[in-house]
């Protein structure tokens, strides 16, 4: 057993960071959203093999994945996974790192072993361990052929609205209960009551958002709010319905 853990520690060793530790780093870096924040829940798996891949690029077919960081143990052949975002199906990553772990049974499911893939944008800012079967071959391609948004001249189009109001708030602190708001980028026109809404990203889990401003747009002849927030480096303007008031609190 200790031989099995000897050459383990000793592969991944060599396709993780050097310098961080006998078999990888602490943390292998945070999202595009990185703070400071309560710990996510953590879930510690036998490791089966690491191993480097030729660098490729992958991006995700439909919705959202899961997006892991990775402890890895130094004297035994364990890794504890922690969630701490998702990848969007707008970007291409790259993969670069591989590894397998059992992932022990449940009162409900049966032992499996999952392979996971260590990905990162082309800037860097988002990387992290996904489950490797979720990732199909090759660079995103938007649905008119452009290139993938990692490409400046690939911009996502925003949408203009009707500008009814906007006013400052006193700072307040804010959390989302389930599914992650998107958030949103605004231009106001300079001459006219209009504001452009371009999406920038989702809003990550575990945070508390503190909101300074908010508007109310004309949407489908409806009036609808958007606040102004900030958590963390994201910050944009997000649907004012979809935030609860308070500062977020892990379950106990």
């Amino acid at each position: 057993m200790m031989k099995k853990v000897a050459m383990i520690a000793a592969a991944a060793a060599m396709v993780l960071p050097l310098g961080m530790g006998a078999i990888a780093p602490a943390n292998d870096g945070l999202t595009a959203f990185a703070a400071a924040k309560p710990a996510a829940k953590k879930a510690t798996h036998t490791l089966i093999s690491a191993k480097a891949m030729k660098k490729a690029a992958y991006h995700i077919k439909t919705g959202d994945l899961a997006l892991y960081s990775a402890k890895f143990a130094a004297d035994q052949s364990k890794v504890t996974m922690a969630k701490k975002g998702a990848l969007n199906g707008s970007q291409t990553y790259y993969a670069t790192k591989k590894i397998v772990v059992k992932i022990k049974a449940t009162k409900t499911a049966k032992a499996k072993k999952v392979t996971y893939a260590y990905v990162k944008t082309a800037n860097g800012k988002i990387k992290g361990w996904v489950a490797f079967s979720k990732l199909t071959a090759g660079r995103f391609k938007a649905a008119d052929g452009k290139a993938d948004i990692n490409k400046a001249a690939d911009k996502i189009a925003g949408k203009t609205y009707t500008l009814v109001s906007a006013k400052n708030l006193k700072k307040a602190a804010f959390h989302f209960k389930d599914n992650q708001p998107a958030f949103y980028s605004g231009k106001f026109a300079a001459d006219q009551a209009k504001v452009t809404l371009t999406k920038k990203g989702i809003l990550p889990e575990s945070t508390t958002f503190y909101a300074t401003k908010t508007i109310t747009i004309k949407k489908a002849n409806k009036h609808v709010k958007y606040d102004y927030v900030k958590g963390g480096q994201a910050k944009g303007w997000v649907l004012a319905s979809q935030l609860t008031a308070g500062q977020f609190k892990a379950a106990d």
